[in-house]
């Protein structure tokens, strides 16, 4: 046989496995894409998924996680002002720098619309 036959061969080979090697990997990454959006093991779909995720980022009288943080936040202030308490007491220097007390942010969400106020 001829040498640019051999060639040939070779590059039609080449070729062929290039292509094959990108379709298996677009198929790779349209999967992971459809196993994203699509229905997870329990059945539901992503806006079934990020509903749930919402619905922790506003209050809803206790057990969203807007209101933990917000919990924890009111300890955390009532937890300082009273160390400041402490030290005057004990030290004797008054704190120069006040603490003021403050209440939780509280956001609502509108029954409209998603946007908060």
């Amino acid at each position: 046989m001829p040498l640019e036959v051999i060639y040939t061969i070779a590059a039609v080979i080449t070729a062929l496995g290039v292509i094959i090697g990108a379709v298996i990997a677009i198929y790779r990454i349209a999967r992971k894409i459809g196993d994203a959006i699509g229905v997870d093991k329990a059945g539901r779909t992503l806006a079934e998924r990020l509903d749930r995720v919402e619905h922790q980022l506003w209050e809803n009288g206790g057990s969203s996680l807007a209101d933990r943080v917000n919990r924890i936040e009111k300890a955390s202030v009532e937890s300082t002002v009273e160390l400041k308490i402490i030290k005057e007491i004990l030290i004797g220097m008054p704190s120069y720098a006040p603490v003021e007390s403050k209440a939780p942010v509280r956001r609502r969400r509108n029954k409209t619309d998603d946007t908060p106020q």
